[in-house]
Order: C-alpha cells, then structure tokens, then sequence
C-alpha cells in the first residue's frame, strides 16, 4: 500500500512538471518574435521618421517666423537689460538729434531776427535823417517876415516903454505882448517856421506854447486849447498848432484872444514889426 502510493505521488510531480515545461513552451512561442520582424518594424519606423522629416523642412520659413514673433518672451533677464539700455541709448541719440535741430532752428531764428532789427535800425536811422533833411532850417533874422497866427482886431498892444491900460484888471502896465481878437475855437497856425520848445501853463495866459525860431529868436502863443504839437516837434510856417481857449480871469473883459509875444535872447520885442 505504501509504495503505491509513493509511486503515485511519484507519477503525479512528473506529470506536473511535463504540464509546466510545454505551459511554459507554450508562452515562450505566442510571445516570441524573430529577429528580421524586429529590424523590419525598426526599418519601417525609420522610414517613417525620415519622411517626416522633409515636412519640418519644408515649414522651416514658418517654424522661423513664429520664433521671430515671440523673440523676447524667453529672454533671460540679462539679455532684457541688455536689449533696454540699446533702446535707450538710441532713444538718447534720437532726442540728442531733435534738441540739436531746436537749437539750430532757433539759433537761425534769433540770427534772423537780429537781422530785422539791424534793418529796422538802419530805416530808423533813415528815417531820422530824412526827417531832418525834411526839417526846416531855422534862421530866423530881423529881416524875417512872419505871417498872422489868427485874423482878428487888436485888443492890447506891444507897449516896453509906456504902460497900456488893461480894462480886467483895471490898470496900466508894460505889455509885453498883443492880444488878438478871434472866436473861441479858431485855429492857431505857426507864424514861422520854428521847433516847440516848450508847453507850459500860465495863471494869466492859460495853455502857452514857446517856439524856437532860430538865431535867438522865440514865439509865444497863449491861451490856447487842443494842441497839435508836442514838445520837440518841427514845424512849417501855417501849420495848426492849436485852436483859440476861452479867456483867463484876467482877459475876461476883453474877451476870446490870443496871446502872441516875441522874444529875442530872452527879451521881449515887438511882434509887429515881424507881421505884414
């Protein structure tokens, strides 16, 4: 009994490892695979790789143009400075260019416009010298004849030596110059030719113009209103100088006039002998 069932268990472990060894055959052959299928899949993978290839040559022109646009995105921080300091060096330059031509372009301005001053100048020097050749020249003698200023009656006369009465005042006195009767209003006009010398007012003659004839000689207008002469103005023999005011207090009794006097170094003289 005991050596059938040794013989048994015998029979049974062969049959098992007959059964594991063609099991395992049996693997080995559904997963073997020959040698030349391996290289024939590697060629054909191969082959397919390398006609992929010539597609990526062939988009090169592309595959460039999409590096180009995103040319910066993977810079690194130095080569960002690097790129920031050349822009801004050629910001610099662009400005240094602009400034330099504002400068130029007002350098050529202000040569311009000291230029037009310089001509300005030379026509007002022109026009000075003009205005003097224009000028009458004053010379004034005692053979001079002048003409009327206004057109009226003579109320007071010239009188150095013996007094005249003045009915305002109610009194005699020298009188130093002649007192013409005309309309308030009236124009005035230049007896001679002749430079303002001075524009003053008077308690007693009101608005008085002194003229300089030349040579020594003066003209005095009085009691005038709406000059049309300045001080240091030139002017010709008839010319406006101003217009007749209504009297001072003291011509108030006779009435409108003007007050004409002449003086020679200073000194009064009579006014009628220089009138036709």
């Amino acid at each position: 009994m005991t050596k059938n069932r040794i013989v048994k268990y015998a029979a049974n472990t062969a049959l098992l490892a007959v059964l594991a060894a063609a099991g395992i055959g049996v693997y080995q052959i559904g997963t073997y695979t020959p040698d030349k299928e391996i290289q024939g899949e590697l060629q054909t993978d191969q082959s397919e790789d390398t006609e992929e290839t010539p597609m990526v040559d062939a988009d090169t022109s592309l595959v460039d143009a999409e590096i180009s646009d995103t040319t910066g995105q993977n810079d690194t921080a130095e080569e960002k400075i690097a790129r920031t300091l050349t822009d801004s060096t050629d910001s610099s330059e662009k400005t240094s260019d602009s400034v330099s031509t504002n400068e130029v372009t007002t350098e050529t301005a202000n040569a311009a416009n000291a230029v037009e001053d310089s001509m300005t100048d030379q026509e007002k020097v022109t026009d000075v010298s003009a205005s003097a050749l224009s000028a009458p020249k004053l010379s004034f003698s005692e053979d001079t004849l002048m003409e009327w200023p206004v057109h009226g009656t003579i109320l007071l006369d010239y009188n150095m030596d013996q007094t005249v009465y003045f009915p305002t005042l109610d009194q005699y006195k020298l009188s130093p110059a002649i007192a013409v009767q005309a309309v308030e209003g009236a124009p005035v006009t230049a007896a001679a030719d002749g430079t303002v010398y001075s524009i003053e007012e008077d308690a007693q003659t009101g608005t008085t113009l002194t003229m300089e004839l030349g040579s020594g000689y003066q003209a005095v207008y009085g009691q005038l209103k709406d000059l049309c002469v300045e001080e240091g103005d030139t002017v010709t023999e008839g010319t406006v100088i101003g217009y007749v005011s209504a009297p001072t207090k003291y011509y108030s009794k006779e009435g409108n006039n003007l007050y004409f006097a002449m003086k020679k170094d200073g000194k009064p003289i009579d006014p009628i002998a220089y009138l036709p």
